[in-house]
């Protein structure tokens, strides 16, 4: 038996329940059946709750069996902390039709109240789950909302600096290009119509004129050549 017990602990935990049926069976064949409670109160420590529901209604089973009522009772009323009355009514309509026939009055107002406690406790645990699952969720969107602005703050404050650093680098004096209209504008006007007085301008009219009364004022007078002049050729 203790290469079973020992295999028991060595397989995965999905096949232990396997495992202890196995155990379960050749204890039972080699020692008998009563030799096999420590088995089943074993499996019941280490396997999973659903595993160990069905562990537990064949213990019972076995104990309703043998004629040992109050032992089958006290191992449905373990099994009972991991039924919750709302998934698990094959659970309880079995232990109801157990007190039925084997029990009284009492045994059955106990059932019924162990049935409302688990239920009150499975309430509760909801409730708690709920509530720190409601309370997450709440933490995570403030997160993200602070997380949020957080962001956008730290963008409006490096748009800030960059533009603080743009104007600081841009000249004192910058020339600005700037559209310039094709008309005239008024004052323009009034300069071109204006005339500008230079008292060193020659004026073209006057020259000509002057030269005109110049010419007209001259008078060609006839004198006669020196005889010097001819020499030699007057005396011929």
């Amino acid at each position: 038996m203790a290469v079973y017990e020992r295999a028991t602990k060595a397989v995965l935990p999905e096949e232990q329940f396997e495992m202890f049926n196995v155990y379960l069976k050749k204890a039972a064949e080699i020692y008998g059946v009563t030799y096999t409670r420590q088995i089943y109160e074993q499996a019941i420590e280490v396997l999973s709750d659903n595993e160990a529901k069905q562990m537990c209604l064949k213990f019972a089973d076995l104990e309703r069996k043998l004629g040992e009522i109050d032992r089958a009772r006290a191992i449905y009323a373990h099994c009972s902390q991991m039924c919750d009355p709302r998934t698990n009514l094959d659970f309880w309509n079995l232990w109801k039709e157990f007190e039925v026939r084997h029990g009284n009055e009492d045994t059955m107002r106990e059932m019924l109240r162990i049935k409302r406690s688990v239920q009150a406790s499975v309430n509760t645990q909801v409730n708690f789950m709920s509530a720190q699952m409601l309370s997450a969720a709440v933490a995570a969107s403030d997160g993200l909302t602070d997380t949020g602005k957080d962001s956008m703050q730290r963008l409006e404050a490096q748009a800030k600096v960059l533009a603080t650093e743009a104007a600081r680098d841009q000249p004192v004096n910058r020339n600005k290009v700037a559209f310039v209209r094709g008309e005239v504008t008024e004052p323009e006007k009034e300069i071109s119509k204006a005339e500008v007085h230079n008292s060193d301008e020659i004026n073209l009219d006057d020259v000509e004129s002057d030269d005109e009364i110049k010419i007209d004022e001259i008078q060609l007078e006839e004198r006669g050549v020196p005889d010097e002049v001819f020499g030699q050729l007057k005396k011929d």
